[in-house]
């Protein structure tokens, strides 16, 4: 298995936290598994780029109470839920570590999540949609009491999607056969017969990294449907440009969050143009609330203008929110937590999390969480954005 060990931030100075007994490391250590590596990593670099980026900017302005910050175990699972348990394991063992990421997908993290119930370290999660990751006995339920989430859920995304969407009378939905496929394509397709009981939704599922999904796409043509929706990964969602284009497919096409992303880009070259999504809406408002501004120039003075920033130096991808953004986010929230609990006691950290209020996330403007509510992305939060090609250049513009 291919693992890697991360470390960020040095030694730091005596400890300073009220409360926080002499024996316990200087260091404040977190940790995480994301798929760094293989074919899904834009996801997994990308939340680990954000970690450090939050990691450093703290550190630079003196830790927590004087106290540094580190990524102390940073593990690769290539999002194989298998992988993702193993590692897991491995950083609970390190009793040093005090607050968690979740992995960079839904497969691996409803793999973990009892684990981490049971222990009882505070996690929080950047990109898993599928609710029962929150909420594993029903949305009316109490939440996992550790977990928390600022990930765009598909509860949230189907809402969005179906509004968007209920212009057609017939729609089809292309959905990867995963939870995070199955769960979002039920809630589009109940949210759409809602909204519009005389809709016709003709679904199909496709399996991760398939290399052809014309049968689908011609059981999609022969429903007659004015719109599609594709539910999955960018790579995957290329594959499925190229094959609309060889049937001649000119319908209406949406893309969900995990869909539109550099992979979907780069697969589908000039294809991609005129394809519509939603993602967060805090990349692509005019002007940008102050936190995402600070956090798209710290991006962009650390790594460039690269693949997950896109080519266009005024205009980020708004696959960077999604990604790198809540990966920063994840870690900011953890670190607010410790400060304002000044302990890094598991049950103290999670406690503190349960009265964050109004916390200035770059992903999302105001990110507040409740004993109740573990989710903080609402719906007000989401964007639908048009792929569109200027030059050589595609970019994304927010139209509601």
């Amino acid at each position: 298995m291919n693992i890697s060990r991360r470390t960020l931030g040095l030694g730091a100075t005596a400890l300073s936290l009220p409360g926080l007994v002499q024996a316990q490391p200087a260091t404040i250590k977190f940790g995480f598994t994301a798929a760094l590596t293989g074919p899904f990593n834009e996801f997994g670099e990308g939340i680990n780029r954000g970690a450090q980026i939050a990691v450093e900017e703290c550190n630079k302005a003196g830790g927590i109470n004087g106290r540094m910050v580190a990524l102390a175990e940073v593990l690769d699972d290539q999002l194989v839920p298998d992988r993702a348990v193993q590692n897991l394991r491995r950083i609970l063992d390190n009793r040093e570590i005090v607050g968690l990421m979740c992995p960079s997908g839904s497969g691996p993290t409803l793999a973990i999540a009892d684990m981490i119930q049971a222990d009882g370290r505070p996690i929080i999660n950047p990109q898993a949609q599928t609710p029962t990751i929150v909420y594993p006995n029903g949305l009316d339920k109490p939440p996992r009491p550790n977990l928390f989430s600022v990930s765009i859920s598909n509860t949230v995304e189907s809402e969005k999607l179906a509004a968007a969407l209920a212009q057609y009378s017939r729609v089809g939905i292309v959905h990867e056969s995963t939870g995070y496929g199955v769960t979002g394509a039920e809630l589009v397709r109940q949210e759409l017969v809602k909204r519009k009981p005389g809709m016709r939704v003709s679904v199909e599922s496709y399996n991760q990294r398939a290399q052809d999904m014309t049968a689908q796409l011609v059981r999609v043509q022969r429903a007659n449907a004015e719109a599609m929706l594709v539910i999955g990964l960018g790579a995957d969602f290329a594959v499925i440009r190229r094959n609309m284009s060889r049937l001649n497919m000119n319908l209406a096409l949406f893309g969900a969050a995990g869909a539109v992303t550099m992979p979907y880009i780069e697969g589908a070259g000039d294809l991609v143009a005129g394809t519509r999504a939603v993602n967060h809406a805090a990349f692509g408002r005019r002007p940008m609330h102050a936190a995402a501004a600070k956090f798209v120039d710290l991006y962009r003075a650390k790594f460039g203008t690269d693949r997950w920033y896109g080519q266009d130096a005024a205009n980020p991808l708004i696959s960077l929110a999604a990604t790198v953004g809540s990966g920063y986010d994840c870690i900011n929230l953890l670190i607010d937590a410790i400060r304002r609990a000044g302990s890094t006691n598991a049950a103290e950290i999670v406690r503190a999390l349960d009265q964050t209020r109004d916390f200035a996330g770059a992903t999302i403007e105001k990110i507040s969480f409740t004993p109740q509510n573990h989710v903080a992305l609402k719906l007000e939060d989401l964007g639908t954005y048009e792929m569109l090609k200027r030059g050589d250049r595609v970019v994304l513009e927010l139209r509601d």
